[in-house]
């Protein structure tokens, strides 16, 4: 457990955070996805005082849903560096794209081996939830 003081709009909270693990991030699913994090619990606020809720983001790859052959964009950012390139090999679980995503790096895994057939980003380039970065080659 380890106790932490955040200051939100000039106000401290004081919580206690379970570390379950620590840095190490996995990759689920076919799209190349980070693991969830656990919800973190704030002191509770009066309706009167919440934001409004922004809109739900698009599903993701909503024109590659379930294409095998697509690592898709798990969250919205800049493409700082790629690790793959057309015509290569990617193993499993090996970093394909770095994100910076709100001022974190994020890097993409391959969620299976196989032969990188398009990139489909630049360094540089802004990338949504959902957009396509990787496309393997179609294995039959």
């Amino acid at each position: 457990m380890k106790k932490l003081r955040i200051t939100v709009n000039g106000r401290d909270y004081d919580v206690t955070v379970q570390v379950l693990e620590d840095d190490e991030q996995v990759v689920t699913g076919s799209t190349g996805f980070l693991s969830p994090l656990p919800p973190v619990t704030a002191p509770p606020r009066s309706p009167s005082s919440m934001p409004p809720a922004p809109p739900a983001p698009p599903s993701a790859g909503a024109g590659l849903k379930g294409d095998p052959n697509a690592i898709l964009a798990p969250v919205s950012g800049t493409v700082q560096k790629l690790y793959v390139q057309a015509g290569s090999r990617v193993d499993a679980k090996a970093p394909v794209v770095l994100l910076d995503a709100m001022k974190m790096d994020t890097y993409i895994y391959a969620p299976r081996a196989g032969d990188v057939s398009e990139v489909c980003v630049n360094p540089g380039d802004g990338v949504q939830v959902g957009d396509c970065l990787i496309r393997y080659t179609r294995e039959d």
